[in-house]
């Protein structure tokens, strides 16, 4: 079963409305799909209608955006997106950041960059900002933004604040969902991978996102021997952001399926 379980839409940093994400994935191949928007679980609904309407499984996600000592993704899985406790907390980490936005909305302007985006908007992202200076021709590419003013050594960066990943995989277990730590394969290079799963592990973590776009198959073997090692599912996505090609789709295996809940 092909599947890509990390997508981002409109209701987040991404180019293409749920629906339409879902179809391009599926109309890719993709057999198996989950849209895991930044920090909201807006566009589940639907998404979730679409993959019906298109004849393909789904899984409902989120990627919860974490910091310790440097910014650390969750993957969630499955939780029950619709509980009102789970949603209050979703809003403490939404309103983290909308605050992070405005600030950096304040030191472009004082830099005199003004891009055409309204940075106390729900689901924005650093990305959403990149794409609104590239439109108003303040820079020629994305990557230039974060070079020049949105990444760790840009003239207009905040360091964000946010919620724990100890905290954020205990919010996904606690609403039922499946903690995966996504794109692992910085922590891996840095030699911190061990212990960051040690540490997660007892609250919850549940799996690696071994498969990826930037993985080599030396990387991808590494993790699942990581993955082994620690009892954790092997989980895989593009982080396709709708406007860009990356034709990437994994195999699940059948611990994986069952993990998340899907039959074959």
């Amino acid at each position: 079963m092909r599947a890509d379980l990390h997508l981002h839409t409109t209701a987040s940093d991404g180019a293409l409305s749920p629906r339409d994400t879902l179809f391009h994935i599926a109309d890719a191949g993709a057999e198996l799909v989950a849209v895991t928007d930044h920090d909201t679980v807006d566009g589940l609904d639907e998404a979730t209608e679409a993959a019906r309407e298109r004849g393909v499984k789904f899984v409902c996600g989120i990627e919860i955006s974490a910091r310790s000592i440097g910014e650390i993704h969750i993957l969630g899985y499955n939780i029950d997106y619709k509980n009102p406790d789970f949603m209050q907390k979703l809003e403490e980490i939404k309103v983290m950041r909308v605050a992070r936005n405005l600030m950096i909305g304040e030191r472009l302007a004082a830099l005199g960059v003004a891009p055409d985006i309204d940075f106390g908007a729900r689901g924005v992202g650093r990305k959403n900002i990149a794409d609104a200076m590239v439109r108003g021709r303040t820079v020629a590419t994305v990557q230039e933004a974060f070079d020049r003013y949105l990444g760790a050594k840009g003239a207009a960066y905040v360091e964000a604040k946010r919620v724990t990943p100890l905290a954020a995989v205990r919010l996904v277990r606690e609403f039922g969902g499946v903690p995966v730590l996504a794109h692992p394969k910085k922590y891996l290079y840095d030699k911190t991978l061990n212990s960051l799963v040690e540490g997660l592990k007892p609250h919850g973590l549940a799996g690696l996102e071994a498969y990826y776009p930037g993985h080599t198959e030396a990387d991808i073997a590494a993790l699942l021997q990581i993955a082994r090692k620690y009892g954790l599912i092997a989980t895989g996505g593009s982080d396709y952001h709708g406007d860009e090609e990356k034709n990437f789709l994994f195999e699940p295996s059948l611990q994986t399926l069952r993990a998340l809940g899907v039959r074959r």
